[in-house]
């Protein structure tokens, strides 16, 4: 079946999809997509012009009247039906997702059905939007307030987690009756843009989901056109503030899941062998390609030794192979030269400060690695905040350690960075949790576990990791309009 599968999508050309019909774009241009494994053109994706972005902006407008008339009750229905649909296409879409991502083929799928799951989540959200009645300073005046969805959004996503982070923002916009345009990065455009249309194939009406592929400039278009009236991004801290300035003249809603620096703070009381497995697991997993990836970890000089010995043994277990042959893999290549050149980069750096290399640090041996984008799982000691690594987001499977001896150092040495997306705190003793998830600066801390990113609560970046919010309930506020109305009776 694989193969099979393999061989249909490869070589294939991928047109945009406005209105739900696929095609070239108006300027015939294409731009290929690579294999991180292999380096070769998988396929080439239609790279759209300013003419098919407008054309895109256009029939999302025209859907959004009678998606946005619908009842909640009947968007969740037609949402669901999609999903389940889009379920029965997840071997394809996760297959092109190990193609042009790297990530191993069992995790690119996974990465798709709980996808589904997530706009299922807001699909329910659809009939809980709640407004409220006002007591007022007379008898005879009423006060009500209400929401309504904000219209067209375009939404700009990532290549690290292409469909999952795309639903973060599907969901709670389909939801509340917005409509999209959705332009996804140049080196995954086809697990996005097949995951759309599986949705539009399921049942979402045509126009309510477009999908335009293409440069930078596409997405700078994109966030200024006039009609688009919310953007939704996951990326870089500096693209997130370019997006900021360019949506600040037309005062536009705006959502950021920008970049982090996590740390994780391991005390002298932390069960070790749970400390090791979260911080090898979101360290590691898909290359260390996530913003919510372990950065930096301080850990109590006590436990320093043994804590280096079982994450050290954790990286070395992991397997590495080309995702789409060794589909149950561990880990696959990196998803572009360009993120390898980093990591090498930052792990040299740190050498040449005085760090001390404990595994990994180099492309793993044979020939099955060569063409491709591979790393092995490192892990450092005898870091400090004078290396790259310990102040910019390596984005790579490096795993930096760091000594410290009282709370108020660890304190301090989490805090010492421009983000704030989220924390990972080890301790088995109440007061101390209570402490140090007040006192560092993240907009998510988890304490004794890694599951950051969860569909019943918010998801906020601090300082330069973001701005507003995502997943929880309270996201679909993030695409609605709040009106009030006051009646006076005559």
């Amino acid at each position: 079946m694989t193969t099979t599968l393999i061989d249909e999508l490869i070589g294939q050309d991928w047109g945009l999809f406005i209105n739900g019909n696929s095609g070239p774009s108006s300027s015939q241009d294409w731009d290929p997509v690579l294999s991180p494994a292999t380096g070769k053109s998988i396929a080439r994706v239609a790279a759209a012009s300013l003419e098919d972005l407008e054309a895109a902006v256009q029939s999302a407008k025209a859907a959004f009247k009678a998606w946005a008339a619908l009842p909640g009750a009947e968007r969740e229905k037609i949402i669901r039906k999609a999903t389940a649909y889009a379920r029965t296409q997840a071997e394809r879409i996760g297959m092109l997702m190990a193609l042009e991502q790297g990530k191993p083929y069992a995790q690119s799928k996974g990465e798709v059905t709980s996808s589904c799951d997530l706009m299922d989540y807001f699909a329910a959200e659809a009939v809980r939007v709640e407004g409220y009645i006002n007591s007022t300073e007379k008898g005879n005046l009423h006060s009500w307030v209400t929401y309504q969805p904000v219209g067209v959004c375009g939404f700009i996503t990532p290549w690290n987690y292409p469909v999952s982070l795309l639903s973060w923002k599907l969901g709670p916009a389909l939801s509340v009756g917005c409509t999209a345009v959705v332009k996804p990065s140049e080196v995954t455009p086809l697990c996005s843009l097949t995951f759309c249309q599986a949705l539009v194939e399921g049942g979402i009406p045509p126009g309510v989901i477009n999908v335009v592929m293409g440069k930078s400039t596409i997405g700078a278009a994109l966030v200024k056109h006039p009609e688009v009236l919310k953007v939704a991004m996951t990326g870089s801290s500096q693209t997130g503030k370019k997006i900021m300035e360019a949506a600040a003249s037309q005062l536009k809603k705006v959502s950021l899941e920008l970049g982090g620096h996590c740390p994780a703070v391991v005390c002298a009381d932390a069960d070790l062998d749970n400390a090791a497995e979260i911080i090898a697991y979101k360290g590691f997993r898909n290359m260390g390609q996530s913003c919510s990836t372990v950065n930096r970890v301080y850990v109590h000089s006590s436990v320093h030794d043994d804590l280096v010995e079982k994450i050290k043994a954790k990286g070395e277990k992991l397997s590495i192979g080309d995702g789409v042959q060794e589909p149950n893999c561990d880990l696959g290549p990196m998803a572009t030269a360009e993120a390898l050149q980093k990591v090498i980069r930052h792990v040299d750096d740190a050498l040449q400060k005085g760090a001390t290399l404990i595994s990994g640090g180099k492309k793993p041996a044979g020939e099955q690695y060569a063409h491709g984008h591979y790393y092995t799982p490192t892990v450092l000691t005898n870091v400090n905040k004078n290396m790259l690594m310990m102040r910019e987001e390596t984005f790579g499977p490096v795993v930096p350690i760091e000594r410290f001896e009282t709370l108020d150092e660890a304190i301090e040495k989490a805090n010492d960075t421009d983000f704030g997306l989220c924390a990972y705190v080890f301790t088995k003793d109440f007061a101390t949790t209570m402490r140090l998830s007040r006192a560092i600066e993240a907009g998510t801390v988890c304490v004794n576990n890694g599951a950051v990113n969860t569909p019943y609560a918010p998801y906020e970046g601090w300082k330069d990791s973001g701005f507003g919010l995502e997943l929880s309930r309270k996201a679909v506020y993030e695409y609605l309009k709040t009106k009030h109305v006051k009646v006076q009776e005559i």
